[in-house]
């Protein structure tokens, strides 16, 4: 186990570098997989929306590692937090990869990173998912009903009265294990750009179906997560702006190093002056104020 040391200041940073075990491993939609690793030190220590970079040890090709959100955790037999849930989908030489790692191989992997969702308290919180955006929400949505603590120590959370969590994507068989967030306790609405499951359209068109039918509301009241592809996690934005309701984003850019080193993971940011700048996603990110993303930039 090494520490992992952020280049701006050449202080080791919480993360760990390990060998951690691959646990459970199977597909659970369609492109899609969740893997399961023992790794205790990151199940006691991760906020909800932070992430980990995980490589295949032995490797060159692929040779970097590829950041994952952490999806949950899960107690080991003695209560304590043992195991973290990673889920993805199947895109490229390193998740194809790493869909053929079988139960009990090793990966190397270093984390907790990232800021994690800092959100104020409300009486409703609205998760909006696209992709495997869902990924990044399901423990905020088990913080903020009250089923889980994280960090070490537990940080403070102000649980919400009720959480709605929609998720779009193209077609139903790209939903998996959607009973994770009604098992959470979870009010749960689906979008379908084909019409398979919930509404037919993307998931701005089910916030506003929702909203036309009194089922969100219609300002204020509200605050909102979101994570997905960028062109949607946009429009989330705008759509949350128009509302005037807060809104974080947990932006998914490519990244190489996880802790600041290589400059990679660059978002444009806004500033109080009205001009941007460069932030890294992976220190300064992944969750960001989506009214400061300069999403067009």
């Amino acid at each position: 186990m090494n520490h992992v040391t952020d280049a701006t200041n050449g202080q080791a940073v919480a993360a760990q570098y390990e060998r951690v075990q691959i646990i459970d491993h199977r597909p659970i939609a369609t492109g899609t997989w969740r893997i399961r690793l023992e790794w205790s030190s990151v199940a006691k220590a991760v906020r909800p929306g932070q992430f980990a970079m995980v490589r295949i040890p032995e490797r060159t090709d692929p040779l970097l590692a590829r950041p994952l959100a952490i999806y949950d955790v899960f107690s080991g037999p003695d209560g304590e937090p043992l195991f973290v849930d990673f889920i993805y989908a199947v895109h490229g030489r390193f998740t194809q990869a790493l869909a053929g790692m079988p139960v009990g191989a090793d990966l190397v992997a270093w984390g907790p990173l990232g800021n994690g969702f800092e959100l104020p308290p409300t009486d409703r919180l609205l998760l909006v998912a696209g992709g495997i955006g869902q990924t990044a929400l399901l423990a905020l949505a088990r913080e903020g009903l009250g089923r889980a603590r994280y960090g070490s120590p537990d940080r403070d959370v102000f649980p919400a009265g009720q959480v709605t969590f929609c998720w779009g994507a193209s077609s139903a068989d790209l939903f998996g294990d959607l009973d994770d967030f009604r098992q959470a306790g979870c009010d749960v609405h689906l979008a379908t750009l084909d019409g398979s499951a919930g509404t037919r359209g993307t998931v701005i068109d089910l916030l506003d179906a929702m909203s036309a039918a009194g089922l969100l509301p219609k300002s204020s009241g509200m605050v909102v997560a979101t994570c997905g592809p960028e062109p949607m996690m946009a429009a989330v934005a705008a759509w949350a702006a128009a509302r005037e309701l807060p809104c974080q984003a947990s932006l998914e850019t490519p990244m190489a190093c996880g802790v600041g080193i290589c400059f990679t993971c660059v978002a444009a940011i806004k500033d109080d002056a009205g001009g941007w700048d460069y932030r890294r996603t992976c220190l300064e990110g992944p969750i960001f104020d989506a009214a400061r993303v300069a999403w067009h930039a």
